[in-house]
């Protein structure tokens, strides 16, 4: 038994270190980029040792970008029952956190970005991933708004989907800007541009 425990604990182990540093090469080189032998190097192990925890390097991507979306969950502290519940403004909050998180993780960005850029097709194995967290994202923000302007919380004219494709555009623009101006300060503009949409969408009197 303490056999058995131990063996779990080592292979436990080693799927960890291997996720880690297939995050770091996956980050800085893509995909296509990334060798399944140069990562096992990194994780010193061997390339059938890898294999023995990710049969291809398309699982081992898609490992890396579950793990990504479980650190972001942990980080905000927040499940998806209370995120689908909340109301505009209070959903505004939550990402102007989540942009003051990302800029403490840069590969974490890097990676998001150059899966986006590189999952061009269904054939892709990240391109679930970045579909399925566009899908989502709209439909958090469309519904928020949709039931704000319900309760007569947000102008009644306001349009849910115009208003969720520029939110994401300025959250995934910002952070494109970020990734080749180390210096700028996305926090700042992001927390500007929040302050003009919530007196965009506030009720005339």
């Amino acid at each position: 038994m303490a056999t058995t425990d131990s063996a779990q604990r080592s292979g436990e182990l080693a799927r960890t270190k291997i996720i880690e540093v297939a995050f770091e090469h996956f980050a800085r080189h893509g995909y296509k980029g990334s060798s399944l032998a140069r990562i096992a190097a990194d994780a010193e192990i061997s390339q059938s040792g890898l294999l023995h925890h990710f049969r291809t390097k398309q699982a081992l991507l898609q490992a890396v970008l579950a793990t990504r979306d479980l650190r972001d969950m942990a980080v905000t502290g927040t499940g998806l029952d209370e995120l689908s519940a909340m109301d505009f403004d209070t959903l505004l909050s939550f990402f102007e956190d989540v942009v003051r998180h990302n800029v403490t993780n840069r590969p974490m960005i890097r990676l998001a970005h150059l899966a986006a850029a590189e999952a061009d097709g269904p054939d892709h194995p990240a391109y679930e991933w970045v579909t399925g967290r566009q899908r989502f994202l709209r439909s958090l923000i469309e519904a928020a708004l949709e039931r704000d302007i319900a309760a007569g919380a947000v102008r009644p004219d306001i349009d849910p989907r115009a208003m969720t494709s520029l939110l994401i555009a300025t959250m995934d623009g910002l952070e494109s800007q970020w990734l080749l101006e180390a210096d700028l300060d996305t926090v700042e503009s992001f927390t500007y541009f929040t302050a003009w949409l919530r007196a965009s969408v506030e009720p005339a009197g």
